[in-house]
């Protein structure tokens, strides 16, 4: 799949539009242009109008080994203020840790998995480009099409609210977010968990991202996530996050550490990225890449200031 990306790189199914900024018909540079962390910017159209992406992604998760994943998405923008998207992660392949024995006699061991779907992912984003610092909230919700016998779904409907601020002097953009919902799937999905966890949890980002020459974006962010009732995880490995209830404060939905990101624009339509996740609490490391093939390109905005 990726090959076959890089071959439709030189295409060009739409003009890369040019527009001056700042404008009304521009949205502010938030989060929700990169839909809440789960890829880079124009999966959420910064126009009004359409747009349809399709991500592959490759992981090693020192937990649980290696996975491939597609995220078919599409996405409305109904202005600078509004905006719609969803999108499905489809694991074409990844290690489940099954159990082969009995309930009583219960003997697991990794199985290989295809075209596995996670949680749908359903969101509606709030742009507000105050002056000097812009805003966006976005609320999303979980629908339950991912298997939780597998770890890959919650069982359930779940939500979460996410408020991002940020502020930019030159090349560097430093960002604030702050959030509460019921599920960690919905948090930063650039980065696939081998667990999911389903309760009330709130959870924290600070960081900075940093324009780069050749339209390239680096971005790097300390994440907390803290939860705030007793959470059923559902997991893929079997390092003490198999399907379990854990009480608040003594839980293994805690999580902490750092996210880091790279998005090269090979043109328009294609987005190269290389990501890399150390939670610090469950001393584990997830690092991957991606293609991200977006139906119409984003516009170039020229600060005509």
């Amino acid at each position: 799949m990726s090959i076959a990306l890089l071959a439709l790189a030189p295409l060009s199914l739409h003009a890369q539009a040019t527009v001056s900024g700042p404008s009304d018909e521009i949205v502010a540079r938030t989060a929700s242009s990169s839909t809440n962390g789960a890829g880079p910017v124009g999966i959420v159209p910064l126009l009004r109008g359409f747009n349809a992406s399709l991500g592959t992604s490759s992981q090693h998760d020192s937990s649980n080994g290696l996975s491939s994943v597609l995220t078919p998405g599409i996405a409305w923008r109904f202005n600078k203020y509004l905006a719609v998207n969803a999108s499905i992660p489809i694991y074409t392949y990844i290690n489940i840790d099954e159990n082969k024995g009995t309930v009583l006699k219960p003997k697991y061991q990794y199985v290989p998995k295809h075209g596995v779907p996670g949680d749908t992912s359903l969101a509606v984003a709030f742009d507000a480009p105050f002056r000097p610092v812009s805003y966006s909230t976005t609320v999303s919700l979980g629908l339950p099409s991912g298997n939780d016998t597998y770890g890959l779904g919650a069982g359930q409907v779940t939500y979460d609210f996410n408020n991002h601020f940020e502020k930019t002097f030159g090349i560097l953009t430093p960002d604030i977010e702050l959030g509460i919902g019921n599920s960690s799937s919905l948090v930063r999905t650039r980065v696939r968990k081998s667990y999911v966890a389903v309760g009330t949890l709130s959870h924290f980002q600070a960081g900075t991202s940093v324009d780069l020459p050749f339209n390239m974006s680096f971005e790097a962010d300390a994440y907390e996530i803290l939860p705030i009732t007793p959470d059923t995880v559902y997991s893929t490995t079997g390092s003490g996050k198999r399907k379990v209830t854990t009480i608040v404060g003594k839980t293994a939905a805690e999580d902490n550490g750092f996210n880091t990101n790279l998005d090269i624009p090979i043109n328009g339509h294609v987005t190269l990225s290389g990501f890399y996740n150390r939670s610090l609490r469950n001393h584990d490391d997830v690092a991957g890449f991606s293609f991200t093939f977006l139906l119409k390109a984003p516009p170039k905005i020229i600060d005509a200031r």
